[in-house]
């Protein structure tokens, strides 16, 4: 069956009229490339909330409400904030093999592809507004962007894991118990999953 059109969603949710539907047809004609919703939400005709609504309704998901969810914490650390940034997503439960994530991008079936194949668990999509992912994601991960750099002075920093990554830079035997530690670590965990993300994100198929 075909996904309904967003434009006819948001006239049969009562949220504009078919005259303005028409208007914003001619308008995102001018605009090639440029979303419905988001040219009706620039022109003021409807508000992000109903444009989520719409969005939940074509494809069939539920909405939910980031500002009264409280997500435990070993939830939120399964999404790194790179990819929270990157993919404009919020974990929310993890119920056996299925994770539950908040976007305020359904219609993107990439977005659900690639978490599938990052987070290695069958994703079920719930819709928020954009506004609402952002502050979440201010609240969740403490509104600041990691990168490669502060990653590695992260570990620097850190006068346990500057030694173990020295002990294994040097020839001789392997401190197997450093090693682990160093693997296990969380600066190292959060730079070989942004490493990763950014290879899936390149299509690099030829890194394993």
């Amino acid at each position: 069956m075909a996904i309904r059109r967003i434009g006819q969603i948001l006239v049969d949710l009562g949220f504009i009229s078919d005259e303005q539907l028409e208007m914003l047809l001619e308008e995102q004609s001018r605009h090639p490339g440029e979303l419905l919703g988001k040219i009706a939400e620039e022109m003021g005709l409807v508000t992000d909330e109903q444009i989520a609504l719409a969005l939940a309704e074509q494809m069939g998901l539920q909405v939910i409400k980031l500002a009264e969810a409280e997500i435990p914490e070993d939830v939120v650390e399964l999404v790194t904030q790179p990819m929270a940034e990157l993919y404009r997503v919020i974990p929310i439960k993890l119920e056996g093999n299925t994770f539950t994530v908040a976007t305020c991008e359904p219609q993107n079936l990439a977005i659900q592809d690639e978490l599938r194949t990052f987070l290695g668990y069958d994703i079920r999509l719930v819709v928020e507004t954009e506004s609402e992912i952002q502050k979440a994601i201010n609240k969740y991960y403490g509104g600041t962007t990691d990168t490669v750099g502060s990653i590695v002075d992260e570990i620097e920093s850190n006068k346990e894991l500057e030694a173990a990554a020295d002990a294994l830079s040097k020839d001789g035997p392997i401190d197997i118990t450093g090693a682990e530690a160093l693997a296990d670590s969380a600066p190292v965990r959060k730079l070989l999953n942004m490493v990763l993300l950014l290879a899936i994100k390149d299509h690099a198929s030829d890194i394993h």
